[in-house]
């Protein structure tokens, strides 16, 4: 007989999240080189589809979301924790060897609470794999320049109908993730994009190389102020829809 959980380990789940995104977290994962049976925290845990590859990998697979009815018939070994990110995380200090937040981090009503649980359950040396709206590429910031904005009016209505965290309430600028991570002991490793946008290279080119060669005539101190190494590269400048960021729990301070 079937033991629960087994059609779902033959028959895996799709992603919530764009699978761009999860191939290129599945790249990034298989050059960590985790060992088998490391303590992976995957939040939001969704339905469970990056969960479910994790625990194929061999790693020991933790999942925190406030809703878990959407990820009933994991497989068991999937533990899952029904948690409002908002506030505090059921785990130990220093527990987890990875966190994985996909797509979640713009739907929270206080980024700066998650993160900081991140940070207290991430081990040092730990690793976090982060995903989130990339509004710092060229297409948003002339999206921004016409509205005046980043993403749509949400309003009291459909926050009460809907619930918190059923939208973008909380989009992020790379400044602002950056610090965040800085505030809470992680280092930089790296930043990636989703996806090339062909039209967006062809069509704002001549832009993106504008405002890099803004950036370079700026000062030393101006571009550390504005963390202008890392907003005018190609993942974030050129980058598609999303914005994937790889950190490192307690490792020195990244420049």
């Amino acid at each position: 007989m079937d033991r629960p959980g087994d059609q779902q380990q033959t028959r895996p789940l799709a992603p919530r999240a764009r699978p761009e995104i999860h191939r290129k977290v599945r790249k990034l994962l298989r050059r960590l080189a985790l060992p088998s049976g490391a303590r992976v925290l995957d939040l939001p845990l969704g339905p469970g589809a990056m969960a479910e590859q994790l625990q194929r990998d061999g790693l020991a697979v933790w999942g925190a979301d406030l809703d878990l009815a959407q990820s009933d018939g994991l497989h068991p070994s999937i533990r899952r924790e029904r948690v409002d990110l908002n506030g505090i995380l059921p785990f130990p200090d220093q527990f987890f060897d990875l966190v994985v937040s996909l797509e979640g981090i713009e739907h929270l009503e206080n980024p700066f609470q998650f993160l900081r649980e991140v940070g207290r359950v991430c081990r040092p040396g730990g690793y976090l794999l982060l995903s989130t709206p990339n509004i710092c590429n060229l297409e948003e910031r002339l999206n921004f320049l016409v509205r005046g904005a980043f993403y749509r009016y949400i309003s009291a209505r459909a926050f009460a109908e809907q619930g918190s965290g059923f939208d973008h309430q909380n989009l992020m600028t790379w400044v602002e993730i950056r610090q965040l991570l800085d505030w809470n002991g992680f280092s930089l490793l790296g930043l990636f994009r989703d996806k090339i946008k062909w039209r967006q290279l062809l069509f704002l080119g001549p832009l993106g190389l504008l405002l890099w060669g803004f950036g370079r005539l700026q000062s030393r101190a101006r571009r550390e102020k504005y963390c202008w190494r890392e907003t005018e590269s190609a993942p974030v400048l050129f980058g598609g829809s999303t914005l994937i960021v790889l950190a490192r729990k307690g490792v020195g301070r990244s420049g």
